[in-house]
């Protein structure tokens, strides 16, 4: 009863029950295609475990740049430091699009830089992200580009791997319908 109290754990238990009737199905039939197909499908949905740790583990909860993609938003912010220089000159205290605040701000930024549009943008935030309540600093952490390049290359090889998976399968879906359309015809050529 206390299990199912937790969102994260009905997810889990949910996840764990679906894993298992794909087992059931693909033990006791290989003609049911369309419901393993679908079974499969929802299977992916298994990716989403890992978050669960999130929640067990409460320093997993702080992101690398929370709090730090702010920026003063005025006419002549050369002389600001940090937000409260910013709200006392009478400017606006702004968050960029694109931030770590939030499990999912920071998930819609990395997918931003995993999709190649606009990550550009976010790694200069990430380089010149001072501290949290501190405006930014041109190139203020050059180290910063570690991260942000060995992120562009995981994400590159993934990427390679997916777009292999699907041509892999799709190369197969092929060779299998090709091989049925011709079992149909010399089938119906025998009658």
């Amino acid at each position: 009863e206390s299990y199912c109290r937790s969102a994260w754990n009905a997810v889990d238990g949910f996840l764990v029950l679906l894993s298992l009737v794909d087992i059931l199905v693909s033990l006791a039939s290989t003609s049911e295609k369309n419901i393993m197909g679908m079974l499969k499908v929802l299977c992916l949905l298994r990716t989403m475990r890992p978050l669960r740790v999130i929640k067990q583990a409460p320093k997993l909860k702080l992101a690398l740049f929370k709090g730090k993609f702010f920026y003063c938003l005025g006419q002549d912010t050369i002389n600001i430091t940090n937000k409260s220089e910013c709200l006392s000159a009478n400017y606006r205290w702004v968050q960029k699009v694109y931030n770590f605040d939030n499990l999912p701000q920071a998930l819609m930024s990395l997918f931003v830089m995993y999709s190649k549009d606009g990550w550009v943008n976010i790694m200069y935030d990430g380089l010149d992200a001072v501290g949290v309540e501190q405006q930014p600093i041109t190139n203020y952490n050059e180290w910063m580009l570690i991260f942000f390049i060995t992120f562009m290359i995981i994400s590159f090889f993934l990427l390679d791997m997916f777009i292999g998976v699907m041509v892999e399968t799709f190369h197969q879906c092929r060779q299998a319908q090709a091989l049925t359309e011709i079992a149909t015809v010399s089938q119906d050529q025998c009658n």
